[in-house]
């Protein structure tokens, strides 16, 4: 052969290894999701309450052509039928926290938008693994990396950028762009990491909007520690750690983070503030009725900024009991406290409502108070009913009062089908994050908001290869 022909040939070895192809190296799958979900306010007639149908579908596409290699990407279609098209769509307030989306935990005022039927089309991973010597694993592109050890509220889970729904079902928030360096230290069980994280900022993309981030686990005995900093140019950095013990019978685990409040907006309700009365008379109906909702949020709500680092911490623990020959139940308990919460709901409305300028990392639900507390009690397949399973969990905001307790039942219907139900109550203050009645101050003699909720419920189909 020619000297030629040789330099474009694919050369029969490789830098680290020689490992020989697997019989069946790429796998094919995925979940199809179709629920339908309703939400009660209160005073409403039965015929009135909201109605929704969220379906989802998650394809994948799994490459392993040998052990130290592997190729991972899932993409993912939802829509919701009962929306209006493109067309017909208009501003709403949507739905609150005691709903469950399929997105992650949105910010509050993400709920009032444009909502249309039209799918929406998502990467959630795109990734490729291999290794170095059999040393350092190497994980490049959009994928998950969750810190924490904490059931619902996970402050110390910083690689995501949108916090994770704990009434959800399954985690669908999308993944997070990063290379990922994993060092294993084999003789101590011991971890360590470190990230390179792109995207997820409104910057110009360059090499100063590149994030970083390091993060090392310790294990000693059946007791785990992990700490963790997310270091971004600019800004002072947020540090994350978590434990997790067996004392006793009981399953001990707390995490904490923190986070700089100076790069956080806030708001405050300042109810004797003055409207003023600019408007251009040039601008259409529509145009004016948006612009003066913006003009009170800003008046009555002022965004202001605090300042220092601030504490977010979960505890928890939970108590399994077997009964019977093979069956057992879980009682698990969690506290959060959020140094970046809201003591006063007042403030909600501003939170929710449409402003001039966008709130910049402003509070999302779940984690809009400063205290919560969690209960919950699992039974998988009790007793001869093999094929059931039985949730019952209450999450209460302390701050404001207000409180969900919900019921989850789970049956397998088929090898990979399942069928899905869930009845929740919301109770307590109007005004608190649970039940989500908001009321603003008087615009124009107008005042804008929503009936507390009650209670919502929703079933679903699922299937999975």
């Amino acid at each position: 052969a020619s000297e030629s022909t040789r330099s474009l040939s694919v050369p029969n070895t490789a830098l680290f290894s020689n490992d020989t192809a697997t019989a069946d190296p790429i796998t094919i799958g995925g979940q199809l999701y179709l629920r339908a979900q309703t939400t009660a306010l209160e005073g409403q007639q039965a015929e009135d309450y909201a109605f929704s149908m969220p379906a989802l579908l998650d394809v994948y596409l799994d490459a392993r052509p040998n052990e130290r290699v592997r190729g991972f990407a899932l993409g993912r279609v939802s829509y919701d039928p009962m929306l209006p098209d493109s067309a017909n769509a208009l501003p709403t307030v949507g739905t609150s926290a005691s709903d469950n989306g399929t997105g992650g935990s949105a910010t509050v005022a993400s709920l009032f938008g444009v909502r249309t039927n039209a799918p929406r089309v998502i990467l959630d991973q795109l990734w490729l693994r291999f290794d170095l010597w059999r040393s350092v694993y190497v994980t490049a592109g959009r994928q998950h990396v969750r810190w924490g050890t904490a059931r619902f509220w996970t402050p110390a889970d910083l690689l995501h950028l949108q916090r994770r729904n704990p009434l959800d079902v399954f985690d669908a928030r999308r993944g997070t762009d990063m290379l990922k360096l994993h060092l294993p230290i084999t003789s101590t069980a011991w971890n360590l990491y470190a990230y390179a994280i792109a995207g997820g900022y409104n910057d110009t993309p360059t090499l100063y909007s590149v994030s970083g981030a390091a993060r090392a686990e310790f294990v000693a005995g059946s007791n785990e520690l992990g700490i963790g900093a997310f270091l971004r140019r600019g800004v002072k950095p947020k540090f994350a750690a978590d434990l997790s013990m067996a004392v006793g019978p009981f399953d001990v685990y707390a995490e904490a983070s923190l986070v700089d409040a100076d790069e956080i907006d806030r708001v405050r309700f300042a109810p004797k503030a003055t409207l003023g009365d600019e408007l251009d008379p040039d601008a259409s109906m529509q145009e004016r009725i948006l612009t003066r909702i913006k003009q009170a949020v800003e008046t009555f709500y002022p965004v202001y900024r605090d300042h220092g680092y601030k504490p977010q911490v979960v505890g928890g623990l939970n108590f399994t009991q077997t009964y019977g020959e093979n069956d057992s139940f879980t009682l698990g308990l969690e506290y959060f406290y959020n140094g970046l919460g809201y003591a006063n709901h007042d403030v909600y409305p501003g939170l929710l409502f449409p402003r001039v300028e966008q709130l910049r990392d402003p509070a999302s639900f779940f984690y809009l108070g400063q205290h919560y507390a969690a209960i919950f009690l699992a039974f998988p397949a009790p007793f001869s009913l093999d094929l059931h399973s039985f949730a019952v969990s209450t999450l209460c905001n302390v701050s404001d009062r207000s409180c969900i307790t919900r019921l989850d039942y789970t049956l397998q219907i088929l090898t990979h089908l399942r069928f899905e139900l869930y009845v929740a109550g919301v109770y307590g203050r109007r005004s608190g994050e649970f039940t989500f009645g908001i009321e603003t101050p008087p615009i124009d003699d107008v005042r804008l908001g929503r009936q507390p909720a009650i209670f919502n419920a929703g079933l679903a189909l699922r299937i999975g290869v």
